[in-house]
């Protein structure tokens, strides 16, 4: 579930000229996919790029998700229902991203 109020990474929201959305897709990969989202956390983006992170988590069972929202509640989420391989998942990201106003997107597989 995404939380469309949750801020970008960093305060550079008002000065933004363009939007850049990571799109990091997981499946069972708990600790893989927290590492991943804290090297994507350290990324250093220009002042005027607006940069948001959204796991795409394509049904996972190993509770990925409820780690993620503890240890990074910045973090957007979309939890799918069941795994729908790389392409449809990614694909929801990009949706997703595309409809809040995303000018680029970066997609990242977390292993």
């Amino acid at each position: 579930m995404i939380d469309p109020q949750a801020e970008p990474q960093g305060a550079r929201a008002e000065a933004a000229t363009a939007e850049v959305w990571s799109l990091v897709l997981n499946w069972n990969r708990r600790d893989l996919c927290l590492e991943c989202l804290a090297s994507l956390r350290r990324t250093e983006v220009p002042a005027d790029v607006r940069h948001r992170v959204l796991l795409i988590d394509n049904g996972s069972t190993d509770d990925s998700v409820a780690a993620v929202r503890e240890a990074m509640p910045d973090v957007l989420i979309e939890a799918l229902p069941e795994n729908l391989g790389f392409a449809a998942g990614m694909n929801a990201g990009i949706r997703r991203a595309l409809a809040a106003g995303a000018d680029w997107t970066l997609l990242v597989i977390n292993d």
